[in-house]
């Protein structure tokens, strides 16, 4: 006996029964884990654990899913502990605390809190709701299942482990393997007693889908989801280079070429096959979900994952939705997690985030740091300055092309004179919109001696690329998409409180929501609220099941007995008001002036209900202009690129590459070139053949391509010629004159048509032409360009400018023969619509009142009236999408901005309201002072004295009374840049605006038109005579007879309508070939 138990003790191995225990002990966690029964093991009772010292204490916050397990543990501190059970709740502790709920974690709210709300109730202020006894049991029972689930996922992830796995038809089957070892079991349980945020979040997934495949996602093509050309990606990129971080642009280039490129011989990309396995005889996907997860699966994940905060979780959130979705359900206390509740910090906070908006990074102490201070003067030794400007700025984030998005990013573009914007596009890393260079300053000073205007300021914080990485890098959230935008905010104004910026945000975020009434705060969130119920006792918020008739939050909202009130913050006064009385403050809502001017701004939601729609800044002919480059080259850059594509030449395509307007802009007319074809193959007589080579029109060039000119001719020539054309886009887009674009449009057609005609018949025109052009000691065939704007000669576009001069003016002269082609194309088939047009019956045009709008001054009172509003605000956003008006870098108060928007009817629309401007100078502050070239309209020459007079002389006397084209509002003459700041005005809403074409409303306007017509008249000066004499933008051209007018009109038009290309004699407000005795009968305004 002695003998066996020696022997017993020789066959006793110490080493082999620690492995053993600690085997048993990885299953005993596993099994801990999983809720299932553990087995007593008498000898791991008795003997300690030799690991537990090199147990670590697990952090009480978690970093970000991808990075380290849902404890808090760095992940690779693996080989140097065990795991730890201590971590994994019971099954009785998550009872307890879902039942008794727990304690708020507060320690990161700040600011003021609105507590006692239908959001955030008194009863879960500090403590989370506890969570009635059924809804426990089906949670507790959800996630046993779904902690076995992420066993599984695990055990999937372990190949090692796989062989087993999938013969075991359970776990224990699993466990009690002995092919599965002990170092592969200690690896298992670290993850197990450690899953990460990610873990946690596929098993709830997984359980959320069960045995069914993911939805089919819709695969987007990760540049072309918008309706941009290349063309306007150029120019967007050229505008905002500076403040790009990545190159987006380059990187654009490249895939569409390459994507054009390898298009045809692209292959699909291997993708792991999706399928179903068994493991530990659970069913579980091979893959992680890619949908969004429900609100089930949340509420799952944040009971399980109980130390997680709300800012690590939204990294988990597959697309914007699920993360919006995961946001209110937060701040309408769905969730029974402590961690989750200072997500929204304070009252403004939430508010933003209740609204689409979501801060990461707020500077508002710009009132606190903010100083001046200058001492010193003639008695007191040198002077010395210290002034110090700060502004407040807040950065968040917003859905990516959404129409709320887009509406509130416009709105905040409009208020330039109070914030500042710039917005990144979260996908591409590029830069939208941004406001002008010297306004990106967020912290500035000078110091020094002397005076501080003599000093420069030198900028400490701007917005730009390493503000952008700062902003990044101390944010403390962020998200696993990119579907969205980089919304960066700042003050216009430096010094002022951050309320101020902050109720403009909030303003103008319920607009972009259209909420009418404080009720409609909630109405964006009513699907969520009609599925959600609050049980007044408990105070717990939770899911409406299928069948249940529950009163949810969206009946308590909806009931007439809630009751609505407003806290205003101000300058450290909180005004309360109830919906009662809203109506005393009609534009603290969206109103109808907001629904008029929305129609103008976005015309496209009348006719759609798109629900993805781009935030792209407003685009005009102006707009293509300031970006810095011209649309022609844009357009030439794009042909290339086209060609590339191809697989052509992309410098053989540039040259022979024409757009639609190219030939309109740059080329010869058709009809000039076929006519000067043949008339040097007919046999010219000498004369001709003389005259032709004087005014170089004998040895004709063909039609430069846009690459050609770019080789060829004058920078600023191209420049000026291009831009031109540009601004008349301008020009007629902000022409609010009912109809009269479409008979612009048609008149244009009717040119453009007859231009580009092969020419046939009689060639006499040509040497009219000829003639004219030798009479104005003018040639045809310049090669040179004189860059001072003051001079309409020379340059190359000299045929192009007469030939259409002619054109227009030829066709009131039906008795002419030289003026027989046009008029013969007027009166063929294809012009009917323009011969009925009126535009030929001058004395049915006379008839109709064009009028200068009436000039008024009105009171502008502190409430703005509704009808007012009504009247200007469509009219101001008209103007502001052509380009004509543009938000101004002024301050929005009277003694800064000149001019106030009022409404007044006109004397022949009496019924109607229009937009006028009071330009007058209330404080002082704008001086008015005029050129000594300033002549009273009294002194002007008088058109029908003047008229009568010569048509006494001359029996058989014409005239011409041409009118100058503008707008009713405004003159299409450039306002300089820094003289913008006298037209400015304000409009019913505060916002600060500036014309940049001179407004007729302005003091001295009619004289700048005088001037400006006058002075290019004079150039000609020496052949007019007094045959041609002007009247502010009307010109009264005088003719011995119709073939003599026929000349001076050409004449007139010619150098009016030339370089620098800006003006056009509108042909619809003006009478070509009338006797003297149709002009006494035009009533007094067509002659004002």
């Amino acid at each position: 006996m002695a003998m066996n138990e020696d022997a017993d003790d020789e066959a006793w191995d110490p080493i082999e029964d620690m492995e053993d225990e600690q085997r048993h002990r990885y299953i005993d966690l596993i099994k801990h884990f999983l809720w299932m029964e553990v087995e007593v093991n008498d000898t791991a009772v008795k003997k300690p654990a030799l690991t537990d010292a090199l147990l670590s204490k697990p952090k009480e916050e978690p970093a970000p899913a991808q990075e380290t397990p849902a404890s808090g543990k760095h992940s690779g501190e693996t080989e140097l502990k065990e795991p730890d059970k201590k971590n994994i709740k019971t099954e009785e502790e998550m009872r307890k605390r879902l039942s008794q709920g727990v304690k708020k974690n507060l320690n990161n709210i700040s600011g003021m809190q609105l507590v006692g709300t239908i959001e955030n109730p008194h009863e879960t202020w500090d403590k989370t709701a506890p969570i009635e006894d059924d809804e426990i049991d089906e949670l507790i029972r959800d996630i046993r299942e779904i902690k076995l689930l992420l066993f599984c996922r695990l055990v999937l992830l372990q190949e090692s482990l796989l062989p087993a796995a999938l013969r075991a038809s359970t776990v224990q089957d699993f466990l009690d393997d002995t092919s599965v070892t002990e170092a592969d079991l200690r690896d298992l349980c670290l993850k197990v007693a450690e899953p990460t945020l990610q873990d946690i979040r596929d098993a709830c997934a997984d359980f959320a889908r069960g045995d069914k495949a993911d939805d089919t996602l819709t695969v987007q093509d990760e540049d072309n989801d918008d309706d941009e050309t290349m063309e306007e990606l150029l120019q967007g990129d050229k505008r905002y280079h500076y403040l790009h971080t990545d190159d987006w642009f380059k990187e654009r280039v490249i895939k569409e070429v390459e994507s054009h490129r390898f298009k045809k011989k692209a292959k699909k990309s291997k993708r792991q096959r999706k399928t179903n396995v068994t493991i530990c005889g659970k069913s579980i996907w091979n893959h992680a979900s890619e949908n969004a997860m429900s609100r089930d699966g949340w509420l799952q994940f944040s009971v399980m994952a109980k130390d997680c905060d709300l800012k690590h979780a939204i990294q988990l959130c597959r697309n914007w939705s699920e993360f919006s979705d995961l946001n209110l359900l937060t701040l309408w206390q769905y969730f029974p997690a402590s961690n989750w509740t200072s997500w929204g910090q304070d009252r403004f906070m939430q508010q933003l985030q209740q609204l689409g908006f979501f801060p990461y990074f707020t500077d508002f102490d710009a009132d606190k740091y903010s100083h001046h201070h200058q001492i010193g003067g003639r008695s007191q030794g040198r002077r010395q300055h210290d002034i110090v400007e700060t502004r407040n700025i807040l950065v968040g984030n917003m859905k990516r092309n959404d129409p709320v998005t887009r509406r509130f990013l416009q709105y905040l573009l409009m208020r330039r004179g109070e914030l500042l914007v710039m917005v990144r596009d979260g996908k591409t890393g590029r830069v939208i919109t941004a406001p002008d260079d010297e306004q990106l300053w967020t912290y500035r000073k000078k110091q020094g001696l002397g005076r501080a205007s003599k000093n420069d300021w030198f900028n400490i914080l701007e917005v730009g690329p390493d503000f952008m990485k700062l902003t990044d890098i101390l944010r403390e959230w962020r998200f696993g998409f990119d579907d969205y935008y980089d919304v960066f905010i700042w003050d216009f104004v430096p010094g002022e409180p951050h309320m101020d910026l902050y109720n403009i945000v909030v303003m103008e975020l319920r607009n972009a929501w259209r909420m009418r009434t404080p009720r409609d705060m909630y109405v964006h969130m009513e699907s969520l609220l009609r599925s959600l119920h609050r049980n007044e006792k408990t105070m717990r918020t939770r899911q409406i099941k299928p069948g249940e008739d529950l009163e949810s939050l969206w009946d308590t909202i909806a009931d007439e007995i809630s009751e609505f009130r407003l806290f205003d913050v101000s300058n450290k006064k909180v005004t309360v008001r109830k919906d009662t009385e809203l109506a005393e403050s009609p534009y603290m809502f969206y109103n109808k002036a907001n629904e008029v001017e929305d129609a103008i701004l976005f015309p496209e939601e009348l006719t759609s209900d798109r629900k993805s729609v781009a935030f792209r800044e407003i685009r005009n002919g102006v707009a293509s202009i300031e970006d810095g480059i011209l649309p022609s080259t844009a357009r030439h850059f794009v042909k290339g690129l086209e060609a590339i594509n191809k697989g052509k030449d992309p410098m053989k395509a540039m040259r022979m590459a024409k757009h639609d307007n190219e030939n309109n802009i740059w080329g010869l007319p058709k009809v000039w070139e076929t006519a000067l074809l043949q008339a040097r193959s007919d046999k010219l007589k000498k004369s001709q053949k003389a005259l032709l080579q004087r005014t170089g029109l004998l040895n004709s060039y063909k039609t430069l391509s846009y690459d050609r000119r770019l080789e060829e001719s004058d920078p600023m020539e191209m420049m000026e010629r291009d831009r031109a054309f540009s601004f008349k886009e301008s020009f007629h887009a902000g022409d609010l004159e009912s109809g009269y674009n479409a008979k612009y449009n048609l008149l244009q057609e009717t040119l453009r048509a007859m231009l580009k005609t092969p020419h046939v018949g009689s060639t006499d025109w040509i040497f009219f032409i000829a003639e004219i052009l030798e009479w104005l000691d003018l040639r045809g065939d310049y090669d040179d360009y004189v860059q001072d704007p003051q001079y309409p000669w020379p340059h190359s576009f000299i045929v192009q400018d007469v030939v259409q001069a002619f054109a227009m003016t030829a066709i009131f002269f039906s008795n002419s023969d030289v003026a027989n082609l046009p008029t013969m194309f007027v009166n063929s088939s294809q012009c009917d619509e323009f011969r009925k047009s009126g535009v030929f019956n001058p004395k049915e045009r006379s008839k109709k009142e064009w009028k200068e709008f009436y000039k008024t001054e009105r009171y502008f009172g502190d409430v703005y009236p509704m009808e007012w509003s009504l009247a200007v605000r469509p009219i101001i956003a008209h103007l502001y999408r052509a380009g004509v008006i543009g938000p101004a870098y002024m301050q929005n108060h009277p003694e800064v901005v000149l001019g106030m928007v009022t409404a007044n009817t006109e004397p022949h629309w009496p019924d109607k309201l229009d937009l006028f401007i009071n330009y007058q100078d209330q404080y002082g502050n704008f001086p008015i002072t005029h050129t000594p070239s300033f002549v009273d309209p009294s002194k002007w020459p008088q058109v029908i004295p003047t008229a009568r007079t010569f048509s006494s002389k001359h029996p058989t006397a014409r005239f011409a009374l041409l009118r100058l084209w503008s707008a009713p509002h405004y003159y299409p003459f450039m306002v300089g840049m820094f003289t913008r700041r006298n037209t400015s005005f304000l409009d019913s809403r505060g916002r600060s605006w500036e014309w940049k074409f001179v407004p007729k409303d302005m003091p001295g306007s009619e004289f700048s038109a005088h001037h400006t017509t006058g002075k290019r008249l004079d150039v000609l000066k020496d052949k007019f005579g007094d045959r041609v004499v002007h009247r502010g933008d009307l010109i009264l051209v005088m003719g011995v007879d119709e073939d003599d007018l026929l000349r001076f009109c050409t004449a007139v038009m010619f150098v009016m309508q030339t370089k620098l290309w800006l003006r056009e004699i509108d042909v619809w407000k003006s009478f070509i070939n009338v006797d003297f005795e149709f002009l006494p009968d035009l009533e007094s305004f067509w002659l004002d």
